[in-house]
């Protein structure tokens, strides 16, 4: 049995790399080729440099597809020799059998997890830096340090991408290299093409002296759009970043439905991993495949799956859902039938 155990641990795992290496290595270059305008003049090396940064955010995307189809491969080819009915009838136990499978898929999931917390965010803010526009300084928790047109120096304490607006607000001003003024804001908003400041505090440092305003409009500063190309995006943050921007955003009486949503599906997407796991071997038990057959179901199941939850995201985007329950509600729904279907495995 532990021979048999290993072997089918590795057929998994080499079926698994194959695929999962090779759809991300795909999608990369698809991602490569979307991004050539922007790196056409930065030489071979570089766009060499973007495909590897971008490719452990795809590794995560495709891992449950290709969790699945390695595990179907393995079981389904095992069940199609007849292996599996050779091992029922000398006494072995089926779940016995491939529970090293089932654990590989537990430690995918971490696998998953950590990528999508530390290696993805950080190289795709790294990949960022290649193809956006630069300007930023400093961005941390919704907080944006940015030189703006007129050449002053900009601090964003609070940046909302989804109102477009921004709490506290300090421009620091030059003139021949020197500091020479200072303007702080409450709060500002973006309107018919300049931005509006409210309870502002302008200080002259060449001629010491303030003067405080209820209302200013500034119309060389920064435009929104080039803005919002400078914050990050949930792909580019960790859970914890997340978090803590999330949390600064309620407390400053702004929602962001859209990255409630995403700090969710980033702790829910990688438990599918390994139910993944749970029913590959369920399924492929009850029924023996070939390797074009576990390929179908396995694309099959992949697309329903990621079709159903992109779906329940949306819902929870456009706040139809919570979104606790938009990036929960799939997953665990899929959790449980796996787990009913391993369970259920004849011995």
């Amino acid at each position: 049995m532990k021979l048999l155990k290993r072997l089918y641990l590795k057929e998994f795992l080499s079926a698994f790399m194959v695929v999962a290496l090779g759809l991300s290595a795909m999608l990369s270059c698809f991602d490569l080729i979307n991004a050539m305008d922007k790196l056409k003049d930065r030489g071979t090396a570089s766009l060499l440099m973007y495909a590897v940064l971008v490719l452990p955010q795809y590794i995560v995307y495709t891992m449950p597809m290709a969790v699945l189809f390695a595990a179907l491969f393995t079981v389904g080819h095992a069940g199609k020799n007849r292996e599996t009915i050779a091992i029922m009838a000398a006494g072995g136990r089926m779940r016995a059998l491939f529970m090293p499978l089932a654990v590989t898929g537990a430690l995918l999931t971490l696998a998953s997890f950590g990528l999508s917390q530390f290696t993805a965010p950080a190289a795709m803010r790294k990949a960022k830096t290649m193809t956006g526009p630069s300007g930023i300084t400093f961005f941390n928790e919704g907080t944006i340090w940015i030189r703006a047109d007129d050449g002053s120096l900009v601090r964003f304490s609070l940046y909302s991408k989804e109102l477009g607006s921004a709490k506290k607000v300090d421009i620091f001003q030059f003139k021949n290299g020197m500091l020479s003024g200072k303007i702080e804001a409450e709060g500002a908003t973006y309107q018919a093409g300049r931005w509006v400041l409210k309870n502002v505090m302008l200080y002259d440092f060449a001629h010491p002296k303030a003067v405080r305003l209820a209302r200013m409009d500034i119309s060389d500063l920064i435009k929104p759009g080039f803005l919002d190309s400078q914050v990050l995006t949930a792909d580019e943050m960790g859970i914890t970043e997340l978090y803590r921007y999330s949390k600064r955003l309620r407390e400053a009486g702004i929602r962001s439905i859209k990255l409630d949503v995403d700090m969710n599906s980033r702790l829910a997407y990688p438990i599918v991993n390994f139910f993944m796991v749970l029913f590959a071997v369920a399924i492929s038990l009850r029924r023996g495949m070939g390797g074009l057959a576990a390929a179908s179901l396995g694309m099959a199941v992949s697309l329903f799956y990621w079709l159903v939850y992109t779906f329940s995201l949306s819902l929870g985007y456009s706040g139809l859902l919570p979104p606790f329950a938009a990036a929960w509600t799939i997953p665990l729904s899929f959790a449980v039938f796996s787990l009913g279907l391993f369970i259920k495995i004849r011995d």
